[in-house]
């Protein structure tokens, strides 16, 4: 149950993001939205930490605020690889404010939801 329920955070995230973020955009159907939160989690399960344990001297030394910059670039990542599917950005400033705004969404609904 854990894990459908943080594929249903990202995909709330991705959503509230797409409403919220001016050029961040989303023409598809939620079959596609499925198939982008599938690869969004694939690319955080196995590529963030390494691109993440790649980078520890810099989020070292801005006292983790780099994570925010591995965040943006894990979202451009998967709207690179979902290409077809409908999400786009004009640039790297959009995705950098969607990927805060689908992490801070993502969190709070983990942790209202989850009861473990």
């Amino acid at each position: 149950m854990g894990l459908l329920l943080r594929l249903a955070a990202n995909a709330a995230g991705i959503y509230l993001a797409v409403r919220l973020v001016d050029g961040l955009t989303y023409n598809g159907s939620w079959q596609q939205m499925v198939l982008i939160v599938l690869v969004m989690a694939v690319v955080n399960a196995f590529v963030r930490p390494i691109a993440t344990l790649l980078s520890l001297p810099v989020v070292i030394l801005t006292l983790g605020l780099f994570i925010l910059v591995i965040n943006a670039l894990m979202l451009q990542l998967v709207i690179w690889l979902t290409g077809d599917l409908g999400l786009a950005t004009d640039g790297f400033g959009s995705t950098f404010l969607a990927a805060i705004v689908i992490s801070i969404v993502s969190w709070v609904l983990t942790a209202v939801l989850d009861d473990d």
